[in-house]
């Protein structure tokens, strides 16, 4: 091994030689043979006592690894590198140097290729470029269109190209790793570290109070023990059929404490009140399964009934609603005394909005800072669409992550391990939660079996034949035999089938009878509000279409029946005889200019009429004479 005092190495010392020279003659401590004259100049170099110490530590190992005999190496070499308290490698790195360069070369604290993207030599499928060109034109996509992508969500992007697409190992280091994305991205992100809260620690308590004020810390021990629900607001604009935009959507979610899982959720477009809680507890409650339309990869497990219910003291969960399903199906309701309790919750619907809302179009953010500009301009998704990457969201990444207390176990793993006896308690009557969970209204059944609802028309007795029109059976209808009132229960996200009950009478509960579809409605599903939208933009297109001859008719009949009964009023308190003897006189010679034919015949049956009065007439008058003379005779008769 070369001494790093040799004249060769001088000469390829980093330090210029004027330099030496002149920092040599400042020196006043004399040279030994024990004090190398390149150790004094890095001494007089380094002005930071901090600095100082660390570069003379790695001299001072360097010379004695350099001193050592060849079987004793290695030893130094482990041993200098727990005294600088780095990589046995990293002190290798250090004697390669500076017998290239001198020692003068330890004075140097940055790489010769700072600055760079260095990659590694184990990467496959892509040089260094390509991969930092995927990285920033991932992230770039990702936050345009009304889109917001983070750096740890690139790195997903990342690993899933890597894995699925270019088959790469995720154990081999045969891509980049999340340090080297984060890299790439730091020049285009602003840091932002945050305060973490540093949670309860290994137990879980929540500290809760009922209605009566009464405190209770509930500790908790296995998975159903406590559920939490919360609502917020998500943040994509959604659009209907025809891409008009419909707003956003307000989700209720349903967690359980003990292992993080989504039990259930409901979306809505109006905000969530009792009733949405509930229709959230019983997709919770329930069983699910998820067509193929839905591409899932795993199975959505949870369900089962809760022991102890929690929410926030909002009004929809102090309502008589939520009592009476709390009654009916055995849990208790408990609201939580301090805010950070449900933690759970709000980091779930944080999550969402971060891992899920941000990357899809449409997404207008939480607050004025984040609103992308023309997030309008990009929604396009519809309910069903949305609804269906939520699912997935829930089952294949939420339930699927590692549970942060455990690394060694996801979340769905947690909850089947902390199920007492592995089976969850289910409910024994799916009707009882049609009964307790879902909207309800009276209506009368017509003829036909038929129910009106919300303007739809609904029935069991009608089917769709080959042709795809709409026939009635009166085999299949339940509701022939009913001529008065049901109770009809509804879920509001899908109005197209309806529930139908009996009525409540004398105490005794209703009874299911069936199942009623909509005649009129040719989908799946419907929701109630996009049911209304519906009815209001076909008003409106109604609206629109020229109907000013119906307008004119309409007023001009009105106006006549006002002067025909004007006229009539007048003609009855003898007032306006004048007047309306001209309008007969103006209607004669209206119908006389009209039909003189008619006027003319109608002239002569006249005047005949006329012949026949006056004969009439004189007939009369010596008739009456006759009588005058004949009263005349008897009168003088009685005088004389």
């Amino acid at each position: 091994m070369l001494s790093p005092h040799t004249p060769e190495m001088q000469a390829a010392s980093v330090i210029d030689r004027d330099s030496i020279e002149q920092h040599s003659e400042e020196i006043e401590t004399p040279l030994t043979p024990t004090v190398p004259q390149e150790r004094l100049i890095i001494e007089s170099l380094l002005e930071d006592l901090e600095d100082r110490a660390k570069i003379m530590q790695r001299v001072q190992a360097v010379e004695d690894i350099s001193q050592a005999s060849e079987h004793q190496r290695t030893e130094k070499i482990k041993l200098w590198a727990d005294r600088l308290e780095v990589h046995p490698r990293t002190v290798t790195r250090l004697l390669e140097r500076v017998e290239q360069e001198g020692l003068a070369s330890l004075v140097r604290f940055t790489r010769i290729d700072a600055g760079e993207q260095r990659g590694s030599k184990q990467w496959q499928g892509k040089s260094v470029a390509e991969w930092t060109d995927f990285i920033l034109t991932t992230y770039k996509r990702g936050n345009k269109n009304s889109r917001r992508m983070s750096r740890s969500q690139t790195f997903n992007q990342v690993k899933a190209h890597a894995v699925k697409e270019l088959g790469l190992a995720e154990d081999k280091g045969e891509y980049p790793s999340i340090g080297f994305v984060y890299s790439v991205l730091n020049p285009l992100v602003e840091k932002k570290k945050p305060k973490k809260n540093p949670g309860q620690g290994p137990g879980i308590v929540i500290k809760t109070i009922d209605k009566d004020n009464v405190r209770e810390d509930i500790v908790v021990e296995r998975s159903n023990q406590v559920w939490q629900i919360d609502h917020t607001k998500l943040d994509n604009l959604l659009v209907d059929a025809d891409d008009n935009i419909v707003g956003c959507v307000w989700i209720t979610s349903v967690i359980d404490s003990y292992s993080s899982c989504i039990m259930g959720y409901y979306l809505s477009f109006m905000s969530a009140g009792s009733h949405e809680v509930a229709l959230a507890l019983r997709h919770a409650i329930l069983p699910k399964h998820y067509g193929a339309e839905y591409g899932l990869q795993k199975e959505w497990e949870v369900c089962g009934l809760p022991e102890y219910i929690v929410t926030d003291r909002a009004n929809e969960f102090k309502s008589g609603h939520l009592r009476r399903v709390a009654m009916e199906l055995g849990f208790k309701l408990r609201l939580r005394l301090h805010k950070e309790q449900g933690g759970i919750v709000e980091s779930s619907f944080r999550r969402v909005k971060d891992e899920f809302s941000s990357l899809l179009p449409g997404y207008k953010g939480g607050t004025i800072e984040e609103r992308p500009e023309n997030a309008e301009k990009y929604a396009c998704m519809i309910y069903e669409e949305y609804d269906r990457k939520l699912v997935r969201h829930f089952v294949d990444h939420v339930n699927q992550h590692l549970y942060p207390r455990i690394r060694n176990q996801t979340c769905l793993n947690r909850w089947w391990n902390g199920i007492p006896g592995g089976e969850p308690r289910r409910i024994e009557d799916e009707r009882k939660l049609d009964v307790c969970l879902m909207k309800e209204e009276e209506r009368t059944v017509q003829k036909y079996g038929c129910v009106v609802f919300e303007n739809l028309i609904y029935s069991a007795g009608f089917v769709r034949d080959e042709q795809g029109y709409q026939r009635y059976d009166k085999n299949i209808d339940f509701l022939a035999k009913y001529d008065d009132k049901v109770t009809i229960r509804y879920d509001p996200s899908n109005i197209v089938k309806l529930l139908v009950y009996t009525l409540e009478q004398d105490g005794q509960p209703s009874k299911y009878l069936g199942v009623i579809r909509s005649r009129d409605l040719s989908e799946s599903r419907l929701s109630l509000r996009e049911w209304k939208e519906r009815e209001k933009q076909i008003r409106k297109e109604g609206k629109a279409i020229d109907q000013t001859s119906i307008l004119a008719q309409q007023r001009d009949l009105n106006n006549f029946a006002n002067e025909k009964v004007k006229e009539m009023n007048q003609k009855k308190r003898g007032k306006g005889k004048k007047t309306t003897n001209q309008n007969r006189k103006d209607e004669h010679q209206r119908v006389v200019s009209q039909t003189p034919e008619r006027y003319e015949l109608g002239k002569a049956l006249s005047a005949s009429a006329e012949v026949n009065e006056a004969e009439t007439a004189d007939r009369s008058m010596l008739s009456n004479v006759d009588n005058t003379d004949c009263s005349m005779q008897i009168y003088c008769c009685f005088l004389v």
